[in-house]
């Protein structure tokens, strides 16, 4: 398994690796125990219903990175992979691309995600010269936007209506960050 980078917060060793067949079983049984909060905000849900199911995500994750079209990392906390982050809807031409990130909620509140998500901020600014990544949020989502405000990702736009899950529409609060502000860390 590929160690992407490794820290310590609060007693707890964490890596984040390249997602592996072997994490599957770990990461569907985390998605099993918060289904009802995760359906909340992530769509993916409704499809992820076995390990099988978290197999091929894996599987597809990775094609989309030989192709330059994602960086997917798996969050391992003391050995047990317990959730994934990501860069997405990567534009190389623009130099910009979106964060996405769902965590168990037993590591949640240590700082594992605010700390993953500034190293893949690491990766866009330092290693590959983007100039804008953005943060989507369920207006709902408080812990999602903390994450953003907390690495001073500033609101750009509040999309209302523009969600429709479980029947009901809600806004999409949209957070940037530019290079020039990461220099400036």
């Amino acid at each position: 398994m590929f160690t992407y980078t490794e820290f310590a917060l609060e007693n707890n060793q964490v890596k984040l690796t390249l997602p592996d067949q072997k994490q599957a079983d770990e990461l569907f049984q985390a998605i099993e125990h918060d289904r009802q909060e995760l359906s909340r905000w992530m769509p993916w849900t409704k499809t992820t219903t076995t390990v099988e199911n978290e197999k091929k995500f894996i599987n597809y994750a990775r094609e989309q990175m030989s192709q330059d079209k994602l960086l997917e990392l798996t969050i391992v906390v003391n050995g047990v992979a317990v959730g994934m982050a990501d860069l997405h809807n990567i534009d190389w031409e623009n130099r910009r691309a979106e964060v996405g990130y769902w965590l168990f909620s037993k590591y949640q509140g240590k700082g594992i995600m605010t700390a993953t998500v500034k190293s893949l901020l690491r990766t866009a600014f330092n290693g590959w010269n983007l100039n804008k990544v953005i943060i989507q949020a369920d207006s709902e989502n408080q812990a999602s936007q903390a994450v953003a405000k907390r690495l001073g990702f500033k609101q750009e736009a509040v999309l209302k209506e523009h969600l429709y899950q479980k029947q009901q529409f809600s806004d999409l609060v949209v957070y940037a960050k530019f290079a020039s502000e990461w220099k400036n860390e």
